[in-house]
């Protein structure tokens, strides 16, 4: 017998969606960076092949390894889905100017250096970090309730989504319209309104579903400390 250890990590992981990003970059020419990256976390699972939650391995409390389900800080958006990936319905895109007010929103961030490196100056009104165009949303310091904004870009035909939403009973997730209808490259929006009910000092794990009435699902988790 011989010794061996099993060890997450991105460096089987990195050339695997490297290439899957490679052959969604060969179908969609025009797409941008942002949104191939979109299209492979918007259609990804968070379920195993047999429909269980993803398994992660954590440290318990005596030290020992035990498998215990996996939360976006585990898998992220979750396990890839090459062909699903290739016609994801919808994609959340950004581009560099969305980048640069990322930046210049991080507190703390030298302004000096942002111009530096950017060529960019930040704005006289400074939006927040969870403002950004991701297929996700997470906030870390939730007091009261916080709004945000996600703008969605159809790809494919005409499409009618269902917006809904899972949140855990410490975290309301309200998301206004609730139907988004989508003409061929109609870019729209849609609003999510978190509030928190009690402080818990943890982080509280759902997800946002966008179900088009011609089969595409669009998922985005979301992540947020209250």
């Amino acid at each position: 017998e011989k010794d061996f250890a099993m060890i997450s990590g991105t460096s089987m992981a990195a050339p695997h969606i490297a290439g899957i990003a490679a052959l969604i970059k060969q179908k969609h020419l025009d797409w941008s960076p942002t949104a191939i990256k979109s299209a492979l976390q918007t259609t990804s699972t968070v379920v195993d092949q047999t429909g269980k939650p993803l398994q992660a391995q954590h440290l318990s409390d005596a030290g020992i390894p035990a498998l215990v389900t996996a939360t976006p800080f585990d898998y992220g958006s979750g396990a890839v889905n090459p062909k699903a990936a290739l016609d994801p319905g919808l994609i959340f895109d950004a581009g560099y100017e969305d980048y640069v007010s990322f930046l210049c929103s991080v507190p703390g961030v030298d302004k000096g250096q942002v111009v530096n490196i950017t060529s960019s100056t930040c704005g006289s009104k400074v939006g927040r970090p969870a403002d950004l165009n991701t297929p996700s949303i997470a906030v870390s310091n939730l007091f009261g309730s916080q709004t945000l904004l996600r703008k969605v870009t159809n790809v494919a035909r005409k499409e009618t989504y269902k917006i809904s939403s899972s949140m855990p009973p410490d975290v309301s997730l309200t998301i206004k319209p609730s139907v988004l209808i989508m003409e061929v490259g109609d870019t729209k929006s849609f609003s999510v309104t978190l509030s928190s009910k009690l402080p818990t000092g943890s982080y509280s794990f759902g997800e946002i579903l966008l179900q088009g009435d011609k089969g595409h699902r669009v998922r985005i988790p979301v992540a947020v400390l209250a």
